[in-house]
């Protein structure tokens, strides 16, 4: 990535590929990704092992039900509010 500046996008997207790459120093090959900038071309790529990519699934799991979770919480407060507010109405605002 040497020989031109980078969009905030880019340098995440090279964030990212670094993190798949400090997840272990084991060299065997289960995969590999290519990461693209938003314009297609290569940020950069990794090896990953069969652990590397067992715990990436699994913090990228973890973070999506974390986010599900916090979304449906949400969304039950909103009904909980609206069904007070109902009732409220319902004895005439008092």
């Amino acid at each position: 990535m040497a020989g031109r500046g980078f969009s905030d996008d880019e340098l995440r997207l090279y964030d990212l590929l670094q993190q798949f790459l400090a997840l272990s120093a084991d060299e065997s090959v289960a995969g590999r990704i290519i990461v693209l900038g938003p314009d297609g071309t290569i940020v950069g790529d990794a090896t990953l092992a069969a652990a590397d990519v067992e715990a990436a699934t699994d913090a990228l799991l973890r973070m999506n039900v974390q986010r599900a979770d916090a979304l449906n919480a949400a969304d039950d407060e909103i009904a909980a509010v609206g069904d007070e507010a109902e009732a409220f109405l319902r004895d005439g605002g008092v």
